[in-house]
């Protein structure tokens, strides 16, 4: 209102005194400063407007500005002119002034390049969620493993994991490595009784982050295999977990610590090349069993190979099916999964390291490319066909490959998913999911291939990890805006942290003390409720355990396997900022 104004004032002044320079000076032209800035993504840049008037003066003219972003996922910027920077390209900058001569416009190129590297958390992967800050400390027993991974936090309020190998970022070191020693991939192992600092250093800026490892000297009681109850058809695979009880009472996964057996490798191996160390590969029909050892102690499972021959191959993707092409975008990623079906009737996934085998038509992967585990690749616009064979039995999936002509970002609680402004407390998260609308009108959630940025990393970070992408966790109380830029789309949405702390937890899935049978699984979710009165879903960010591991055990995403027949306690503990509060349900195994 007040730019039309003083247009309409400006132009009737002119117009009683004949627009003369002598009598008045006008705007002639405008210029957008600074000209062609380079910024680095998740920074802001203040642009403003400098105009020349008819009598060759100048003046500071941005608080009459209109201003526009040619490429808002590279960076948008507001009514003032502040520019903010999310990805790495270019944008046009432009100013719009009215003048009684007309509207005068001025451009500059901003250019945004890659976010620079601000912390390193050393973690690993106990928590469902990428932690922002150190997980600090972690306890393993003498001649036991611990995996740690690194993430970096970057200028751009993302978090994104860093490579476990020295040669291509992060450099691991254990001190003293009389107590720990680990491997230039993060695998910590214990040879003293102590306590060892673990850092991981980006050898180009020196950035480095630490973690705690003690080292204790007990020892293990009893180990713990699972699956219980499983079988499987031949040619076939299964991972296997072992957890171990020890004789200080703590409970540690052991799976790459024990030495894995098959009583019959004739009915099915268990980590013979190429395969992994747990996983057991079927080849005939009978029944084995998989053991588990460290020294004297074991723990065991019996496997079973059924006779069952593979009938069909069904390729499913989120919200497609076989029946129809499935759509997705250029340079996002669409996960297909082989579920077979067997002459007994049964069904099982062939996305294993034994499962089919995936090519991909044009075979130059100039359309799209697949991986040895059916993750499809979109690489330029155009239909390519996916086929999964299995023997003798293949099935084949067309993909069509588009572009992208909107995105929209909400928190995947929220369907559809919609811009939602969300509330979370600090030292927890909120998901928030990325949906694309692509050319033929169809959609696809491609939450794991935008670009997640936080405009305030101060007041919540964003993660970019596989299997936790789209997950904000708040830092500090405050706010800030949560965005995805992702194929020339954009999309953000609000964030608010609160400073309210954990009142209680209360498992609510199940409702009640469950009860399954041997082999079956069951899936645990917990609340969280806060001193302002709000509740949070706190499932995949609080410590689950179960008291008897002989009897089913539990893992960082709430899903609690059986192991055997018998009662066992499952807690939720969350240590949320400041305080901890913990829920229990029992565990019937029959």
């Amino acid at each position: 209102m007040k730019k039309h104004l003083l247009v309409v004032v400006l132009a009737l002044f002119g117009v009683l005194t004949g627009c003369g320079d002598a009598t008045f000076p006008y705007l002639t032209s405008v210029a957008v400063m600074p000209a062609n800035p380079s910024v680095v993504a998740g920074n802001t840049q203040q642009f403003t407007v400098q105009g020349t008037f008819s009598n060759n003066s100048t003046s500071d003219v941005s608080s009459l500005a209109t201003w526009s972003s040619s490429d808002p996922s590279v960076a948008s910027i507001n009514s003032s002119g502040l520019a903010t920077t999310y990805a790495v390209g270019t944008t046009t900058i432009t100013a719009s002034v009215a003048s009684i001569t007309g509207t005068l416009t001025a451009s500059t190129t901003l250019t945004v390049t890659a976010p620079t590297l601000t912390s390193i958390v050393v973690s690993d992967t106990s928590s469902a969620i990428a932690e922002p800050t150190s997980a600090g400390t972690f306890k393993i027993a003498l001649r036991t493993t611990h995996q740690f991974v690194a993430y970096g936090i970057y200028s751009d309020g993302a978090e994104r994991a860093l490579p476990n190998s020295i040669t291509t970022s992060v450099t691991w070191a254990s001190s003293p490595t009389s107590i720990a020693t680990i491997t230039n991939t993060g695998l910590a192992t214990g040879v003293g009784v102590g306590s060892a600092t673990i850092t991981a250093t980006d050898p180009a800026t020196s950035t480095a982050g630490t973690a705690t490892l003690d080292v204790t000297n007990a020892t293990v009681s009893t180990i713990v295999v699972a699956p219980a109850a499983l079988t499987i058809a031949p040619l076939t695979d299964w991972a296997y977990t072992a957890v171990g009880m020890f004789s200080d009472g703590t409970t540690q996964d052991l799976t790459d610590d024990v030495s894995w057996s098959s009583s019959d490798t004739g009915v099915a191996t268990i980590g013979v090349h190429p395969a992994p160390v747990n996983v057991a590969a079927a080849v005939a029909a009978g029944t084995t069993t998989i053991t588990a050892a460290i020294g004297s102690v074991s723990g065991s499972q019996t496997l079973t190979v059924s006779s069952a021959t593979l009938s069909s191959i069904a390729l499913t993707a989120p919200a497609s099916s076989s029946t129809a092409p499935v759509t997705m975008a250029v340079g996002s990623t669409l996960q297909l999964n082989a579920v077979g079906t067997f002459s007994d009737g049964t069904k099982q996934s062939l996305n294993g390291d034994f499962g089919v085998g995936w090519t991909v038509t044009p075979a130059d992967n100039s359309i799209a490319s697949v991986n040895t585990n059916g993750l499809v690749t979109g690489v330029a616009v155009g239909t390519a066909t996916v086929t999964a064979a299995f023997g003798t039995v293949t099935q084949k999936v067309s993909i069509n490959v588009e572009d992208v002509t909107a995105l929209v970002i909400g928190p995947s609680a929220v369907t559809p998913i919609a811009p939602t402004a969300v509330t979370i407390a600090q030292d927890t998260a909120a998901e928030f999911s990325a949906i694309a609308t692509l050319t033929d009108g169809s959609t696809q959630d491609v939450t794991s291939s935008v670009t997640w940025i936080s405009t305030t990393p101060t007041i919540a970070t964003v993660s970019n990890v596989n299997g936790s992408a789209g997950w904000a966790t708040g830092i500090a109380a405050g706010t800030t805006t949560i965005a995805a830029s992702f194929d020339g789309a954009f999309s953000s949405d609000g964030l608010t942290v609160t400073s309210a702390t954990l009142s209680s937890l209360a498992i609510t899935t199940p409702a009640s003390a469950a009860n399954i049978a041997l082999g079956a699984s069951e899936q645990y979710a917990v609340t969280g409720t806060f001193s302002d009165s709000s509740t949070q879903d706190l499932s995949r960010q609080v410590a689950w355990t179960s008291s008897e591991i002989p009897v089913a055990i539990i893992n960082q995403y709430g899903l609690a396997t059986s192991t055997g027949t018998g009662t066992t306690t499952i807690t939720a503990t969350g240590n949320i900022n400041g305080s901890k509060e913990s829920a229990t349900q029992t565990l019937t195994v029959h």
